[in-house]
């Protein structure tokens, strides 16, 4: 009864180090997407997750393990995302090319904060290499996938003259590159527009297995059903 009890006191005990921890990580975005890497300090931090300046030193060794942290969990949680809709997509590659391309444009994941916070990191990434090895360890694999993936639809689709590594990094290139638009042009950029956009280039790369996909602003604007070519696979 005793080991029982001990037990289930060791686990709470974890259970709020880790809540904490994900406080401050949480808290740590926030300040970033706001007020970006100059602007944030550990006090803006702990004023905004509600907590006294000693905490952050008990769960981090500093300001920058702290950002390390950070940085891994928005990158462990985009690959987790991605990962599974590819997985849950079934054995068709264009369906699991098409999953990943919803994930990337899913709320929860491209949202204006996240966003900002994911060039925040970018910009110093040159400077701080410990930056680049905890992304490239998430983005490596998922690169490996796309291509994998563009090279079995190439095979599939009889695209002779395509390149399927070439065709994964383009594909790449197009989203960072929508991404930093949906940024930068918060008023005229639009989420699942850009989604659309990225299904013009795999309509236009694979066209036996995408076609192009309108928003649901084009949508209303002709007066067709929102779900009527919603996920752009043939």
């Amino acid at each position: 009864m005793k080991q029982k009890v001990s037990e289930r006191a060791g686990g709470n005990r974890v259970a709020a180090r880790e809540a904490r921890r994900q406080q401050l990580i949480n808290a740590t975005i926030d300040s970033i997407s706001k007020r970006g890497f100059s602007g944030t300090t550990l006090a803006t931090v702990t004023k905004t997750a509600k907590l006294s300046h000693g905490v952050v030193n008990f769960y981090f060794e500093s300001k920058e393990a702290l950002y390390v942290e950070t940085l891994g969990y928005l990158a462990e949680e985009h690959y987790q995302a991605w990962h599974q809709a590819m997985l849950d997509a079934g054995s068709d590659p264009a369906a699991q090319l098409a999953a990943i391309v919803d994930v990337d444009f899913d709320n929860s994941i491209c949202s204006p904060k996240k966003l900002a916070v994911w060039f925040a990191f970018w910009g110093q990434a040159k400077y701080r290499p410990n930056y680049l090895k905890v992304h490239g360890k998430f983005d490596d694999q998922r690169f490996v996938e796309i291509q994998r993936l563009c090279a079995e639809i190439v095979d599939d689709g009889g695209y002779q003259g395509t390149d399927a590594a070439a065709a994964a990094r383009n594909l790449e290139a197009l989203i960072d590159g929508v991404w930093l638009s949906l940024l930068l042009y918060p008023e005229g950029a639009k989420r699942q527009k850009a989604r659309a956009d990225i299904y013009t280039f795999l309509a236009i790369t694979f066209p036996r297995h995408f076609e192009p996909i309108l928003s649901p602003d084009e949508h209303a604007h002709c007066g067709k059903n929102p779900k009527t070519s919603e996920t752009g696979v043939r």
